[in-house]
Order: structure tokens, then sequence, then C-alpha cells
């Protein structure tokens, strides 16, 4: 690795930033992640990311080929989740389509799935002027700064995620046209075949119901924390902030249109639950979003940045923007 530097852009080391020493070829680069794919593990193991910078990445299928050449799995697609994003290609999408002036808070992708992403990318293929930052957090971190009380109650049940999506609606196209945010069952499983739907309902051990109008209601039961599969270090790994809609989680405005459209059990985007389907106490969601804004890190996007996360060791976001940005996300298993 000596044609190549390691630094720091925060102290909190999170993540290793790793450019060259001198200019690349997109072929040499390949070759890098190739041959030093062990180290390069090793490394993201210990810091939880790696920021590919100043080398010569272009799009997607620049993007899609450093993700092979640095072999850490498959692609996987999203399913089961609802985040606003398009497929560009082969196991890369774009990272979210939802508002610019919209944060997304911290989480781990997919932790309340059996089957979830070891490993989570991420493309600047537009970088923002300002703000629009990748917000990041240690979830080793955050596991220690959660208090006793609240730990203990969150490890005492398992969680149970519901969520509901609907099949075709005239009223959900339009508030989706004038801001993204609930997408319907078949952009989430990809596919417009409730058979396919249910089989990868039971494939990924998703409780599954159809309702009125075919609106389908899934959940699945989840832990709180988990150790990580190679290291065995603890971690914070679950998205129950994001499954209570609250002030202040979704602001004023949202959360009055939440309560409108979807206050009806069946229409309801995500509830959360202890797996018994007792409630979890909302001052304790409180308090672990706040321990998620101390432990939030960033750093301005450069075209071209290529990020690699472990999903179980860091957490992710998205800062509000202005203009144009562009960053791609993909995922392996």
């Amino acid at each position: 690795m000596e044609k190549i530097k390691s630094s720091f852009i925060n102290k909190e080391q999170l993540p290793l930033l790793i450019q060259p020493q001198n200019a690349f070829s997109k072929n040499e680069f390949y070759q890098f992640l190739s041959q030093e794919k062990e180290q390069l593990k090793a490394q993201l193991l210990k810091y939880g990311g790696l920021l590919f910078r100043d080398f010569p990445l272009e799009n997607a299928d620049d993007f899609a080929q450093g993700i092979k050449q640095l072999g850490l799995g498959n692609f996987i697609d999203y399913i089961g989740g609802d985040s606003p994003r398009n497929k560009i290609n082969e196991g890369v999408y774009t990272s979210t389509e939802a508002p610019p002036s919209i944060k997304i808070p911290l989480h781990n992708e997919l932790s309340f799935v059996k089957n979830y992403p070891k490993h989570i990318y991420f493309f600047c293929e537009i970088a923002p002027k300002e703000k629009g930052e990748t917000i990041l957090a240690d979830c080793r971190k955050v596991f220690k700064g959660i208090n006793r009380p609240v730990m203990d109650r969150f490890n005492q049940k398992k969680l149970r995620y519901v969520s509901c999506y609907y099949y075709k609606s005239a009223i959900m196209d339009f508030i989706n046209k004038i801001q993204p945010s609930h997408k319907s069952w078949m952009q989430v499983f990809e596919t417009d075949s409730k058979g396919d739907v249910e089989r990868k309902c039971n494939e990924n051990e998703f409780e599954f119901k159809w309702s009125k109008n075919d609106w389908l209601q899934i959940s699945q039961v989840r832990p709180a924390t988990i150790k990580h599969p190679e290291t065995l270090e603890d971690v914070w790994f679950n998205q129950a902030h994001l499954y209570d809609f609250n002030r202040k989680l979704l602001g004023n405005w949202r959360y009055v249109v939440a309560k409108l459209f979807y206050y009806q059990d069946h229409r309801k985007l995500h509830q959360i639950f202890f797996e018994d389907r007792s409630s979890v106490r909302r001052e304790d969601l409180y308090h672990v979003m706040k321990v998620l804004d101390d432990e939030t890190l960033s750093f301005p996007w450069k075209k071209g940045d290529f990020l690699v996360l472990d999903n179980v060791l860091a957490m992710h976001g998205r800062a509000p923007f202005e203009g144009k940005r562009r960053v791609l996300a993909a995922m392996t298993g």
C-alpha cells in the first residue's frame, strides 16, 4: 500500500480516509482494491468506515466495479426497505429521493430484517455546494451512550416493526408527487405479484396480512442490540426511533400531514412495539435520539468519493441540503 496515504477527517477516526500518493488509473485502483482486500477489511473492522478519495471514479458503473473488486460480498437488492430511492443498475440505487429539506436520521441499513446487509457503500456523483453530508456514528459508542434503564427495557423484549404499504391509490400517488414518502408494496418488493411478495416475506421471516384495497401490512421481530459477527463487540442495532411518528422526528408540518392521512392502522407507514405488542416508551426513544445527535459525525462530500461502511459498526443518515446532490448507494450481504 506504498502508493496510498491514510489519515483521518476527525478525531473520532470514522471514516479512515484513503488517498493516492500519485495519479491512479481506474484499473490500478481496482487492482489495489483486489490485492489489498484483506488489509482493507481489517481496517474496516477497526474503524467502521473507509473513504476512498481522489481516485478516478466517475459513474455508477465505476462504483459497482469498485465494490466487486473489494470483494466483501455479493450485491443484494433493497427488498423490504421503504426509503424512496431509484434503482440505477446491478445492485446500485440512488441513496434516497427524500426531499432535500428533510434530515434522514442515523440508522443501520435494514437493521429490522433478518438478512440485513453486512456492508453499505456510497458514491458521490454530484457533490452539494454546501451541507448534504452523509452523517455517521459509531454503533459501539452509541451502545455505550444509552443509559442502563433504557438499555434494559430494550433488551428485555425484542422489537416488533410494523409497516403498511398501498397497492394502487390516487391519493397516495398525489401525496408522493408532492413529497416522496410512502412506497407501494410493488416498489418495496420490486414486483407486482402478490405471490412473489408472500414468498419474499416468508424467506425474510416477515409476518404479513392483506387488508382492504389490497394494502399490505408486514411486521418483523428483531433484537435491539447485537454483537458484531466477527469482532463480537456490542452494538446498538435497531431503527425503533424511526418507526415512531412524532413531532421530534417529523417536525410539526409533516407530523400533522401524517396524522391526517395515515391515522388508520391499516395505513400507518410505520409503528414500533415490543414483541408482545406492548408500547415502547416515547421518552426512551427521545433519549436514543439524543444519544445519536451527540455521536453524529460528518464530512463534506467531494465528487468521486467512494465510502464503504460496515453496516453493523457504523450508522449513516443524511443532512438537509439545497441545490443539486446525487449520491448513489449499494449493499452487499
